[in-house]
């Protein structure tokens, strides 16, 4: 936004009780400006004024509340002003404003009159957030009013927009003095023409609809009829997922969206306290508010909310937390405030966990955490709209080139989290600052403002950020370094290609499989490798013995569930067990090998999810794994044969440095290499 005259600085006065109501400052009409024009304090405060010649010409007339909210003093206070032409902030409407009775007098406000008084009042009024105003209603003109705005939803980045005629007007208090009647949360997931990205939501559309229509859809009707219709409301919502899909978003935004208290957020640790019955009692205090409120408005109260962070840190299984048993009276206490005999109806206590299988089960049975929502991964669509929210700014103050196509960005972007999505055009947006500065005598300076992110910088950024649930080719740079391309290779990743595809296009099943075996050195490493990156899915793991090294038996079991758990999220994964013989602990000596590592694996090479997997295993061992069962539960296999002559000869093709080594029989490919910086040695 551009002032469309210079600033000015303005002492500090104060105004009358009277102009104090109106949420005004005053100037003196020497200054140059237009009636139309708003007044924005040390550019970040915007207010509506009026001229007065009886306020000094060096000085700006402001109610106790306005300097309160500005920080600004009577003595010697000093404050910069610019005066800003409405054409230029006709685009910063607010879409919804959340204000905040907070009267200390006891009093009934009627909802529906007091949004209705604000509208008429205030239409064309700048507001900001975080302010504080008084008002007053026309039919009870002595009752004065603390509003305060809790929130502002507008479609701009700034701190301050316009109230119009469009805005939705939300009104709540914490006060157990002031009771709000006629005050129904308007649904807004219903508004046709209402859209998430204002809210700065990404992909979430559908896991709103679902939690408004289970756990706040009767909260939109008049209390008494809920109760004549016998139906308790829903006081507990789970949100499970991979880390950064937008569960805490989620949270934070259900209080604004339909007009809810500011809600409590806690991080399950915050909740753990070394002294005896102290985390108990956080627990106790987190709803203690709210049952403060329940006491004084029973079904009028209003709905409180209170988000756990990391719920699976203090909601473990009961009996599972040691000697201590300080996780068990934490669960405890929570189920006794939930779900107990004197449990409150005006509560909503939503969990957020990465791990949804270390719940207790108490929690997660209906009249607790009733509704299980799996936040999962963003397709296409949603990844595109999380594209625009991150780069909605910058597009609109013309740092965005015009040759970046979040369509194309959207695609590449498969498996990729919305926070890292937002890491990707951090990323991007530091390749165009960097070319910005320039070097001069051994100082760095920022050479201009004429900044521009194009789309090679969003292509770098996708090479830098890499997704936790994609691939990462450094993981892979050891067996992709050298590939030969010799008959049995060829035929291995055919068979490899053809078995990915059954499982693409069937809707039978969701797993498939293949088994690579052979002599050690044979190449069945590579083979995986390459078959799995040429297949294009978006998430391809490598579990290997090497990865487990350290690890107790309980810990590799663990490992493997969840590199497999991670492998569910994705819409299509593959997963590559390599040497499994290793992995089970097979030894010849004994012989000995870890059955709770192999009924695992059997278990999750055939297991069946929503999604699709593809499992690629390789083995030295093959008789081991007959023996063990591993084996046939693969869906197909392929022996990876040694180096023949015929072989050899394709080798010295694509390798002319193979042509002096002296081949006489059949050897795995790793010992030919090997012999590349020894051409003298035996190879008989």
């Amino acid at each position: 936004m551009k002032p469309k005259y210079d600033s000015n600085t303005l002492k500090i006065t104060k105004t009358t009780q009277q102009r104090s109501k109106i949420n005004l400052v005053y100037i003196n009409p020497s200054h140059s400006h237009n009636e139309t024009d708003f007044i924005l304090l040390d550019g970040n405060y915007l207010y509506a004024f009026e001229a007065d010649s009886s306020i000094p010409s060096d000085k700006i007339a402001l109610s106790k509340i306005q300097r309160e909210f500005t920080n600004k003093v009577l003595q010697d206070g000093e404050v910069d002003i610019d005066f800003i032409d409405r054409k230029y902030i006709d685009k910063i409407n607010l879409l919804k404003l959340n204000v905040e009775i907070i009267n200390l007098t006891k009093i009934e406000v009627d909802s529906l009159e007091l949004k209705e008084s604000i509208r008429t009042v205030y239409e064309h009024f700048p507001f900001n957030v975080g302010q504080k105003l008084y008002f007053s209603l026309s039919s009870e003109p002595d009752i004065i009013f603390v509003l305060s705005v809790v929130e502002m939803v507008c479609d701009s980045p700034q701190s301050y927009a316009v109230l119009t005629e469009d805005t939705e007007i939300v009104v709540s208090s914490i006060s157990s003095k002031i009771t709000i009647i006629n005050n129904q949360a308007e649904n807004f997931l219903l508004d046709p023409n209402f859209s998430f990205e204002n809210l700065g939501i990404g992909g979430l559309k559908k896991e709103f609809e679902q939690m408004f229509r289970r756990a706040f859809v009767q909260r939109l009707f008049d209390p008494s009829v809920i109760k004549k219709m016998g139906i308790p409301h829903v006081k507990g919502i789970m949100l499970y997922g991979p880390p950064g899909t937008g569960k805490t978003l989620i949270a934070r935004k259900l209080g604004s969206l339909l007009g809810a208290k500011p809600p409590k957020i806690v991080n399950g640790p915050e909740i753990l306290n070394k002294y005896v019955g102290q985390s108990e009692e956080n627990i106790r205090n987190l709803f203690k508010e709210a049952e403060e409120e329940f006491k004084q408005k029973k079904e009028n109260s209003q709905m409180h909310i209170i988000i756990f962070d990391e719920i699976d840190a203090i909601c473990k299984r009961r009996g599972s937390g040691g000697s201590a048993g300080v996780g068990d009276q934490v669960v405890n206490q929570l189920l006794s405030k939930i779900d107990g005999v004197e449990s409150l109806d005006n509560i909503l206590v939503i969990g957020m966990t990465n791990r949804l299988d270390l719940i207790d089960e108490a929690l997660l049975r209906p009249g607790r955490f009733e509704i299980h929502l799996e936040i999962s991964l963003p397709d296409e669509t949603a990844r595109l709209e999380i594209f625009k929210i991150h780069t909605k700014q910058m597009s609109g103050n013309n740092f965005l080139s015009e040759d970046v196509d979040l369509n194309t960005m959207a695609e590449l972007s498969k498996n990729y989290t919305g926070a890292e999505i937002s890491a990707v055009v951090r990323s991007a947006s530091s390749f165009a600052l960097e070319r910005k500065v320039r070097s001069e005598e051994g100082n760095r300076l920022v050479a201009d403002e004429n900044i521009s992110i194009n789309m090679n910088d969003m292509i770098r950024a996708i090479d830098e950020i890499k997704p936790a649930f994609g691939f990462n080719d450094k993981e892979f740079e050891t067996f992709t370094k050298v590939f030969y391309e010799t008959e049995s290779f060829i035929k291995a990743i055919e068979l490899g290609k053809h078995s990915l595809e059954n499982l693409r296009s069937t809707n039978l099943f969701n797993t498939n499989s293949i088994l690579f075996f052979g002599e050690n050195g044979t190449g069945k490493t590579t083979l995986a490798v390459r078959t799995a990156l040429l297949s294009s899915f978006p998430f391809i793991k490598i579990i290997s013995p090497r990865h487990m090294v350290g690890m107790g038996e309980n810990d590799k079991v663990n490992y493997i569930k969840d590199k497999f758990m991670d492998a569910y999220k994705s819409s299509e994964a593959i997963l590559i067990l390599d040497d499994i013989e290793g992995l089970i602990e097979y030894v010849a000596i004994g012989p000995r090998f870890s059955n709770s590592i192999l009924q695992a694996l059997k278990i999750f090479i055939k297991a069946e999810d929503k999604n699709k997997l593809y499992v690629i295993g390789t083995t030295s061992m093959p008789e081991i794994l007959q023996e063990s069962g591993v084996f046939d539960c693969f869906s197909d296999s392929f022996e990876v044969p040694k180096i023949n002559s015929e072989d050899f000869a394709r080798l010295c093709q694509q390798n002319s440095e193979f042509k002096n080594i002296n081949f006489e029989k059949n050897l795995p490919l790793k010992k030919i290499m090997s012999m590349l910086s020894h051409p003298d040695m035996s190879m008989k």
